[in-house]
């Protein structure tokens, strides 16, 4: 007979990492924030990505070149996904979204959405 707690509780030991989470009584100012948020999961999941992006250090990207430029939502969109790619140290998925940011950039570029010394400086960053 199929026992759904039993299969319940080996999906959640094979797919998740559970934590413990210990917090003095007297540390008022912890407990009312942990009271008040909605999902106590994805807060601390969010505060934790928060941390690493704010603290990564790049595998592929220069980061002594700064983008100090507005990009459209498109390129905006590709770097994204290629810092994301970047963090988790994909260098295939990186390498691909590097060609799409140079492929945008020199269409925007014709397109005088942005100058060719800022295409330079994208790729000088997104090194390809």
């Amino acid at each position: 007979m199929f026992n759904q707690q039993e299969y319940i509780n080996s999906f959640i030991k094979d797919n998740y990492k559970t934590i413990k989470l210990r917090i003095r009584k007297d540390d008022r100012l912890i407990i009312d924030k942990i009271s008040s948020v909605d999902n106590i999961n994805k807060y601390i999941k969010d505060l934790i990505m928060k941390d690493i992006l704010d603290n990564r250090t790049f595998h592929f990207i220069n980061n002594d070149v700064l983008i100090d430029f507005e990009l459209s939502p498109t390129l905006n969109d590709l770097i994204n996904k290629a810092e994301n790619a970047d963090l988790y140290n994909d260098y295939g998925l990186y390498m691909n979204l590097v060609d799409a940011i140079d492929s945008q950039a020199k269409k925007e570029t014709t397109k005088h959405i942005i100058s060719e010394s800022q295409w330079n400086k994208l790729m000088r960053r997104y090194l390809l």
